[in-house]
């Protein structure tokens, strides 16, 4: 009942209809489970070339400088990178592009924004210090009920030129090699059957190739961040850039904790991650004010195809294979 003096004033537009998922066709479908099987083949193809990696440096008078010298132990460890992740990705990659349909060319474009690439970076540094956090969490509280982690702890450099091989190898050709085959390969492959559905796959594998528990939900969570942030900037670059940042955070610890005592190591470390947070914070602050439309990802098809991964029997073979190997670095040792 409309008052006296008030006009009710209605306009007869009707209501803009929801946006439904769009439905997978036959031909699509079976399209991603020759994808995600060559994805699958790539990763037991890592399996196999780091193993086999391993076994050629043994057999090789490599071997005997492999513990004497600095620089020879950071080249073996970042041809390894280059071995086990370049060659079985590359050749994925080639066999994606004659099978998927207008496959996308890897975006090693410029970032489209210079202010949202600083972000990113800002971003990604509060996702590590929050992931490393988490993780920490839960190491004491496994260790707490008995179980026992293995680590493959990073050995500290004896002098600067150590610590600059060390950056070599654990930061640089990391960055570029990884990002090629996770964010290049695996993600932007995926992408075709939608961006939250490439960004969960491929942050999955980039944990589990880590091989060991203590890291892999660490790199899963961090992974999270670096495909939003690479779909989002439109550019590679940004997951090279995050990749290479937290590596060589990691590094610098290492190298920070053999100069420094205690005190001053706790304090610098604790100094670094609340800035380093804190930009974090004005970062997703400043996105949601002036970016927020921007920043969802595209849920093409949604959950429809997920079930097509698993029929994929290669890739479910390589999440296998690597979930066991995972689990192999902790134990039960009791109370």
């Amino acid at each position: 009942m409309t008052e006296y003096g008030f006009i009710s004033i209605k306009y007869d537009y009707p209501e803009e209809p929801k946006k439904s998922c769009e439905k997978m066709t036959k031909k699509l479908k079976i399209e991603l489970v020759v994808v995600a099987s060559i994805i699958g083949i790539a990763v037991l193809g890592f399996e196999y070339f780091s193993d086999l990696y391993v076994d050629l440096i043994k057999k090789t008078p490599l071997m005997d400088y492999y513990d004497t010298s600095e620089a020879m132990f950071n080249i073996i460890q970042a041809l390894f990178s280059m071995f086990a992740i370049l060659i079985p990705f590359g050749i994925a990659l080639i066999f994606i592009k004659l099978f998927q349909k207008e496959s996308p060319a890897l975006p090693f474009g410029a970032p489209n924004s210079k202010k949202f690439f600083g972000a990113s970076l800002a971003i990604a540094f509060l996702t590590l210090v929050i992931s490393n956090f988490l993780v920490s969490m839960g190491v004491l509280a496994g260790e707490a009920v008995g179980f026992a982690f293995e680590t493959s702890d990073m050995p500290a450099p004896e002098t600067f030129t150590g610590y600059l091989w060390q950056v070599l190898s654990v930061a640089v050709v990391p960055a570029f090699v990884e990002e090629f085959a996770i964010r290049g390969v695996v993600l932007n492959s995926l992408r075709k059957y939608g961006d939250v559905f490439a960004v969960v796959v491929s942050s999955v594998f980039f944990g589990l190739m880590h091989g060991n528990i203590m890291q892999a939900p660490f790199a899963m969570i961090l992974g999270v961040a670096i495909g939003w942030l690479v779909i989002k900037t439109g550019s590679l670059w940004t997951g090279i850039a995050i990749h290479f940042m937290n590596n060589f955070y990691a590094t610098s610890l290492v190298g920070l904790g053999e100069i420094t005592g205690t005190a001053g190591y706790v304090a610098i470390v604790a100094a670094v991650n609340v800035v380093g947070a804190l930009l974090g914070v004005f970062a997703i602050v400043w996105i949601i004010d002036k970016h927020r439309d921007e920043m969802k990802l595209e849920s093409k098809y949604r959950w429809q195809p997920v079930p097509f991964v698993f029929a994929a029997l290669p890739l479910v073979a390589a999440f296998v294979f690597l979930i066991v190997d995972c689990f192999s670095t902790v134990h039960y040792v009791g109370l």
